[in-house]
Protein backbone atom coordinates (compact mmCIF):
# COMPACT_ATOMS: atom_id res chain seq x y z
CA UNK A 1 0.00 0.00 0.00
CA UNK A 2 2.77 2.39 0.98
CA UNK A 3 4.66 1.45 -2.17
CA UNK A 4 1.58 2.20 -4.27
CA UNK A 5 1.25 5.61 -2.63
CA UNK A 6 4.93 6.32 -3.26
CA UNK A 7 4.65 5.35 -6.93
CA UNK A 8 1.57 7.55 -7.39
CA UNK A 9 3.44 10.41 -5.75
CA UNK A 10 6.36 9.88 -8.11
CA UNK A 11 4.04 10.01 -11.12
CA UNK A 12 2.53 13.22 -9.83
CA UNK A 13 5.96 14.79 -9.41
CA UNK A 14 7.03 13.76 -12.91
CA UNK A 15 3.85 15.40 -14.21
CA UNK A 16 4.72 18.58 -12.34
CA UNK A 17 8.24 18.55 -13.79
CA UNK A 18 6.88 18.10 -17.32
CA UNK A 19 4.45 20.95 -16.79
CA UNK A 20 7.27 23.14 -15.50
CA UNK A 21 9.35 22.62 -18.65
CA UNK A 22 8.88 25.00 -21.59
CA UNK A 23 9.25 24.46 -25.30
CA UNK A 24 12.27 25.92 -27.06
CA UNK A 25 10.98 28.84 -29.13
CA UNK A 26 13.17 30.31 -31.86
CA UNK A 27 12.46 33.89 -32.87
CA UNK A 28 13.95 36.12 -35.51
CA UNK A 29 13.59 39.45 -37.21
CA UNK A 30 15.02 41.16 -40.27
CA UNK A 31 15.36 44.64 -41.77
CA UNK A 32 15.77 45.35 -45.46
CA UNK A 33 14.76 47.39 -48.48
CA UNK A 34 12.69 46.74 -51.59
CA UNK A 35 14.74 45.49 -54.54
CA UNK A 36 11.81 45.02 -56.93
CA UNK A 37 8.06 44.91 -56.56
CA UNK A 38 4.68 44.67 -58.25
CA UNK A 39 1.81 46.63 -56.77
CA UNK A 40 -1.35 45.72 -58.64
CA UNK A 41 -1.30 44.79 -62.32
CA UNK A 42 -0.40 46.92 -65.31
CA UNK A 43 -3.79 46.32 -66.93
CA UNK A 44 -5.49 47.78 -63.86
CA UNK A 45 -7.50 44.61 -63.23
CA UNK A 46 -5.91 44.22 -59.80
CA UNK A 47 -5.32 47.12 -57.44
CA UNK A 48 -2.31 47.18 -55.09
CA UNK A 49 -2.09 47.02 -51.33
CA UNK A 50 0.53 49.73 -50.96
CA UNK A 51 0.40 53.45 -51.66
CA UNK A 52 3.96 54.67 -51.12
CA UNK A 53 6.28 51.78 -52.00
CA UNK A 54 9.24 52.32 -54.30
CA UNK A 55 12.66 50.78 -54.87
CA UNK A 56 14.58 51.18 -51.62
CA UNK A 57 11.51 51.40 -49.37
CA UNK A 58 12.10 49.91 -45.94
CA UNK A 59 10.70 46.46 -45.11
CA UNK A 60 10.91 44.56 -41.84
CA UNK A 61 9.61 41.25 -40.63
CA UNK A 62 9.67 38.82 -37.76
CA UNK A 63 8.94 35.18 -37.10
CA UNK A 64 9.01 32.53 -34.41
CA UNK A 65 8.70 28.77 -34.41
CA UNK A 66 8.15 26.11 -31.76
CA UNK A 67 10.81 23.40 -31.96
CA UNK A 68 8.67 20.96 -29.93
CA UNK A 69 5.83 21.15 -32.44
CA UNK A 70 7.95 21.25 -35.59
CA UNK A 71 8.02 18.13 -37.78
CA UNK A 72 10.98 15.80 -37.92
CA UNK A 73 13.72 16.26 -40.50
CA UNK A 74 12.77 14.28 -43.62
CA UNK A 75 15.90 14.96 -45.69
CA UNK A 76 17.78 11.96 -47.02
CA UNK A 77 21.20 13.59 -47.44
CA UNK A 78 23.72 14.40 -44.74
CA UNK A 79 24.21 18.00 -45.91
CA UNK A 80 20.50 18.95 -45.96
CA UNK A 81 17.69 19.25 -43.38
CA UNK A 82 14.03 19.59 -44.32
CA UNK A 83 11.47 20.52 -41.64
CA UNK A 84 8.20 20.93 -43.52
CA UNK A 85 4.48 20.47 -42.90
CA UNK A 86 1.16 21.43 -44.45
CA UNK A 87 -0.03 23.08 -41.25
CA UNK A 88 -0.21 26.41 -39.44
CA UNK A 89 0.60 25.24 -35.92
CA UNK A 90 4.33 25.63 -35.17
CA UNK A 91 5.35 28.83 -36.97
CA UNK A 92 4.10 32.42 -37.04
CA UNK A 93 5.42 35.32 -39.11
CA UNK A 94 4.64 38.80 -40.32
CA UNK A 95 6.09 41.57 -42.47
CA UNK A 96 5.76 45.35 -42.44
CA UNK A 97 5.83 47.49 -45.57
CA UNK A 98 4.40 50.94 -46.35
CA UNK A 99 3.58 51.34 -42.66
CA UNK A 100 1.29 48.29 -42.68
CA UNK A 101 1.89 44.98 -40.93
CA UNK A 102 0.59 41.75 -42.42
CA UNK A 103 0.46 38.57 -40.31
CA UNK A 104 0.50 35.24 -42.08
CA UNK A 105 -1.02 33.30 -39.17
CA UNK A 106 -3.83 35.86 -38.73
CA UNK A 107 -4.80 35.53 -42.37
CA UNK A 108 -8.46 34.46 -42.76
CA UNK A 109 -8.74 32.09 -45.74
CA UNK A 110 -11.69 31.73 -48.06
CA UNK A 111 -14.21 28.98 -47.52
CA UNK A 112 -12.48 25.98 -49.13
CA UNK A 113 -9.28 24.54 -50.63
CA UNK A 114 -7.01 25.88 -47.91
CA UNK A 115 -3.31 25.08 -48.33
CA UNK A 116 -1.02 25.93 -45.42
CA UNK A 117 2.73 25.39 -45.58
CA UNK A 118 5.45 26.18 -43.08
CA UNK A 119 9.01 25.03 -43.04
CA UNK A 120 12.71 25.43 -42.42
CA UNK A 121 15.29 24.17 -44.91
CA UNK A 122 18.97 24.04 -43.94
CA UNK A 123 22.02 23.36 -46.11
CA UNK A 124 25.58 22.71 -44.97
CA UNK A 125 27.57 21.90 -48.08
CA UNK A 126 30.89 21.50 -46.27
CA UNK A 127 29.99 17.85 -45.91
CA UNK A 128 29.85 17.13 -49.65
CA UNK A 129 32.18 17.68 -52.60
CA UNK A 130 29.58 16.95 -55.28
CA UNK A 131 27.90 20.34 -54.98
CA UNK A 132 29.27 23.23 -57.10
CA UNK A 133 29.55 25.55 -54.04
CA UNK A 134 31.49 23.67 -51.35
CA UNK A 135 31.43 25.39 -47.99
CA UNK A 136 28.07 27.07 -48.56
CA UNK A 137 25.51 27.20 -45.72
CA UNK A 138 21.87 28.26 -46.17
CA UNK A 139 18.98 29.07 -43.82
CA UNK A 140 15.63 29.09 -45.64
CA UNK A 141 12.29 29.78 -43.92
CA UNK A 142 8.82 29.95 -45.47
CA UNK A 143 5.30 30.50 -44.17
CA UNK A 144 2.35 30.56 -46.59
CA UNK A 145 -1.43 30.28 -46.59
CA UNK A 146 -3.57 30.17 -49.74
CA UNK A 147 -7.21 29.28 -50.30
CA UNK A 148 -9.92 29.11 -52.93
CA UNK A 149 -13.59 29.90 -52.69
CA UNK A 150 -16.81 28.36 -53.98
CA UNK A 151 -17.04 31.10 -56.60
CA UNK A 152 -13.59 30.35 -57.99
CA UNK A 153 -11.79 33.21 -56.20
CA UNK A 154 -8.57 32.91 -54.26
CA UNK A 155 -6.73 34.52 -51.38
CA UNK A 156 -3.06 34.14 -50.43
CA UNK A 157 -0.28 35.52 -48.28
CA UNK A 158 3.28 34.40 -47.75
CA UNK A 159 6.77 35.19 -46.51
CA UNK A 160 10.07 33.61 -47.55
CA UNK A 161 13.42 34.41 -45.91
CA UNK A 162 16.78 33.13 -47.14
CA UNK A 163 20.28 33.65 -45.76
CA UNK A 164 23.32 32.20 -47.54
CA UNK A 165 27.00 32.31 -46.63
CA UNK A 166 30.06 30.68 -48.19
CA UNK A 167 33.27 29.73 -46.38
CA UNK A 168 32.02 31.20 -43.07
CA UNK A 169 29.97 29.60 -40.34
CA UNK A 170 26.28 30.45 -40.34
CA UNK A 171 24.50 27.39 -38.96
CA UNK A 172 24.98 25.35 -35.82
CA UNK A 173 24.66 21.97 -37.46
CA UNK A 174 21.42 20.99 -39.17
CA UNK A 175 19.14 20.91 -36.14
CA UNK A 176 15.95 22.94 -35.91
CA UNK A 177 17.40 25.02 -33.06
CA UNK A 178 19.52 27.78 -34.60
CA UNK A 179 21.04 31.08 -33.47
CA UNK A 180 22.95 33.54 -35.63
CA UNK A 181 23.37 37.19 -36.63
CA UNK A 182 23.92 38.26 -40.22
CA UNK A 183 24.78 41.71 -41.57
CA UNK A 184 25.23 42.94 -45.12
CA UNK A 185 28.94 43.79 -45.43
CA UNK A 186 29.16 43.86 -49.24
CA UNK A 187 30.50 40.32 -49.34
CA UNK A 188 29.70 38.73 -52.74
CA UNK A 189 29.82 35.25 -51.18
CA UNK A 190 27.08 36.06 -48.67
CA UNK A 191 23.58 37.45 -49.08
CA UNK A 192 20.14 37.53 -47.49
CA UNK A 193 16.81 38.18 -49.14
CA UNK A 194 13.09 37.90 -48.52
CA UNK A 195 10.01 37.62 -50.66
CA UNK A 196 6.59 38.86 -49.57
CA UNK A 197 3.34 38.20 -51.38
CA UNK A 198 -0.31 39.01 -50.72
CA UNK A 199 -3.37 38.88 -52.94
CA UNK A 200 -7.10 38.34 -53.20
CA UNK A 201 -9.52 37.82 -56.08
CA UNK A 202 -13.21 37.68 -55.28
CA UNK A 203 -16.35 39.27 -56.68
CA UNK A 204 -15.92 42.07 -54.12
CA UNK A 205 -12.16 42.68 -54.18
CA UNK A 206 -9.23 42.19 -56.53
CA UNK A 207 -5.82 43.19 -55.21
CA UNK A 208 -2.29 41.81 -55.46
CA UNK A 209 1.18 42.94 -54.39
CA UNK A 210 4.57 41.31 -53.96
CA UNK A 211 8.16 42.38 -53.46
CA UNK A 212 11.70 41.06 -53.34
CA UNK A 213 13.63 42.45 -50.40
CA UNK A 214 17.38 42.84 -49.91
CA UNK A 215 17.93 42.10 -46.22
CA UNK A 216 20.51 44.30 -44.49
CA UNK A 217 20.47 42.41 -41.19
CA UNK A 218 18.77 39.39 -39.69
CA UNK A 219 18.91 37.95 -36.18
CA UNK A 220 17.79 34.49 -35.09
CA UNK A 221 17.71 33.66 -31.38
CA UNK A 222 16.41 31.26 -28.77
CA UNK A 223 13.58 33.26 -27.22
CA UNK A 224 14.51 34.01 -23.60
CA UNK A 225 16.55 30.95 -22.65
CA UNK A 226 15.22 31.34 -19.10
CA UNK A 227 11.94 30.07 -20.52
CA UNK A 228 13.54 26.64 -20.87
CA UNK A 229 14.60 25.98 -17.26
CA UNK A 230 15.85 22.87 -15.59
CA UNK A 231 13.35 21.24 -13.20
CA UNK A 232 13.44 22.90 -9.75
CA UNK A 233 15.93 21.37 -7.34
CA UNK A 234 13.20 20.71 -4.77
CA UNK A 235 11.21 18.66 -7.26
CA UNK A 236 14.25 16.60 -8.19
CA UNK A 237 15.09 16.02 -4.51
CA UNK A 238 11.51 14.94 -3.81
CA UNK A 239 11.67 12.47 -6.69
CA UNK A 240 14.85 10.98 -5.28
CA UNK A 241 13.35 10.59 -1.79
CA UNK A 242 10.13 9.04 -3.04
CA UNK A 243 12.06 6.74 -5.34
CA UNK A 244 14.09 5.53 -2.37
CA UNK A 245 10.90 4.95 -0.35
CA UNK A 246 9.34 2.95 -3.18
CA UNK A 247 12.47 0.82 -3.52
CA UNK A 248 12.54 0.07 0.21
CA UNK A 249 8.88 -0.91 0.20
CA UNK A 250 9.35 -3.31 -2.71
CA UNK A 251 12.49 -4.93 -1.29
CA UNK A 252 11.38 -4.94 2.32
CA UNK A 253 14.43 -2.97 3.41
CA UNK A 254 14.15 -0.57 6.31
CA UNK A 255 14.86 3.10 5.93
Amino acid sequence: MKASIAIKSLLLLFTLIAAHAHAVIIEGYFIGSVRSFANGTEDGLFAGYWENVSIGSMVSGSFWYDTDKSPADTATDSYYAYYHSYTDVWMSSNFTIDGKTYSISDHVPLDRYVIETEGINLFDLETTSSYPYPGKEVFYLYDNISSGGHNGGYKAIGLMVEVSREDKTLLDGLGIIQEFDWYDIDDPTSYAQAHIDIGIATTDEMRASNAWVDISEIHVRIKNSAQVPEPPARLLFSCAVLGLIARRQFTGEKL
